[in-house]
């Protein structure tokens, strides 16, 4: 597998700006900056895979609003949902990660 390295990606009607950065082996996205950013330092492809992935299922379950603050912690994540919502998000999810690989 070959990842393609794009510059922005469409998440319904949103564009984000997809950043590569290479000095750290994260991810992250900021939601109000529409932005996603990808680390890939000492990073195999499927470690930078795994790292997509997470950004866009996680980006898509607040899309989904089944991502929710923990109330006993402010920097971690509760996810519920039904599979109903499962199957919605996988369509989106898979949508979305088409446009990083070849």
């Amino acid at each position: 597998m070959k990842i393609k390295k794009i510059k922005q990606v469409k998440v319904n009607c949103f564009e984000f700006k997809v950043i590569w950065n290479k000095t750290h082996n994260g991810g992250s996205f900021h939601y109000g900056k529409r932005e996603i950013e990808i680390g890939t330092k000492g990073n195999q492809t499927n470690e930078i895979f795994m790292v997509i992935c997470h950004e866009i299922m996680e980006l898509c379950a607040v899309e989904m609003n089944v991502r929710l603050n923990r109330p006993d912690c402010d920097t971690d994540y509760l996810f519920v949902y039904d599979h109903r919502q499962h199957e919605t998000m996988i369509n989106m999810f898979s949508g979305i990660i088409d446009k990083f690989i070849e």
